[in-house]
């Protein structure tokens, strides 16, 4: 694969793309503590790996319309906030999804007028975790399902998956997961929880353990119009510290 630009990327936060407001990512960092364990026969320092942890910056635009900037991050919530950014938009393109506190809303006023605002997310439990993206942003007018995804083989160490659900026209979907060794029989592997029209924009991260078969999809479920939707997905690895549970 070719290097490439950050040009046509997208930045979802509790389900609202703010992918218009943010000018910058200055962080999108994973990272691990180190224990350092000297032994007498060795001539260097031996470390071994401690708790991980992460991080995902931003510098955004001041924008106080509907579900946007504003509405974002000045609230400044207690709980968790879910951030995913995407390094591109279609399905297979590289995504970072974060479980984080957020800890700030700092805003500057350059001479030329300009507002602008810094805010960073430092993770809850859970690392950065890059996968990527099963398809691109979705809208499911009715229960239905969407294009499979091959990814050529089957794995054996769990999934993780991030929902950003943007909007919902009425009704409550059930946005799921599925998998399949044949593209053709389908089981759920991962079931987000339904949301009412109303209580969306908000985002939702799930894990899985044990196999998960080579075709994945989404599939939407309920009595519902037009529900908008991202999905990332990461299927763990046998060198994963901690396996998916």
């Amino acid at each position: 694969m070719a290097k490439q630009s950050g040009i046509s990327d997208a930045i979802y936060v509790g389900g609202r793309d703010l992918s218009g407001n943010v000018t910058s990512m200055d962080t999108v960092s994973s990272r691990r503590a180190t224990i350092d364990t000297p032994t007498i026969d060795s001539a260097a320092m031996v470390r071994l790996q401690g708790q991980a942890d992460g991080e995902i910056t931003v510098t955004s635009w001041f924008d106080d319309g509907t579900h946007l900037e504003h509405a974002a991050f000045s609230p400044l919530p207690t709980t968790d906030v879910q951030v995913l950014y995407c390094r591109g938009t279609a399905a297979d393109s590289p995504a970072a999804g974060l479980v984080a506190k957020q800890i700030n809303y700092d805003g500057s006023k350059s001479q030329d007028k300009a507002l602008s605002l810094n805010v960073q997310c430092l993770g809850q439990g859970t690392p950065v975790e890059w996968g990527v993206l099963l398809q691109a942003e979705a809208t499911h007018s009715s229960a239905s399902s969407s294009s499979s995804k091959d990814d050529s083989s089957s794995s054996s160490n769990g999934i993780a998956a991030y929902l950003q659900l943007i909007d919902i026209n009425s009704g409550a979907p059930t946005i799921k997961l599925q998998h399949s060794s044949n593209n053709s029989s389908w089981s759920d592997l991962i079931t987000f929880t339904a949301v009412s029209d109303g209580n969306e924009p908000t985002a939702e991260r799930k894990e899985a353990s044990g196999t998960v078969n080579r075709y994945l999809r989404v599939t939407s479920t309920g009595t519902f119009s037009n529900a908008k939707f991202v999905i990332m997905y990461r299927r763990g690895e046998s060198v994963d510290v901690t396996a998916y549970a």
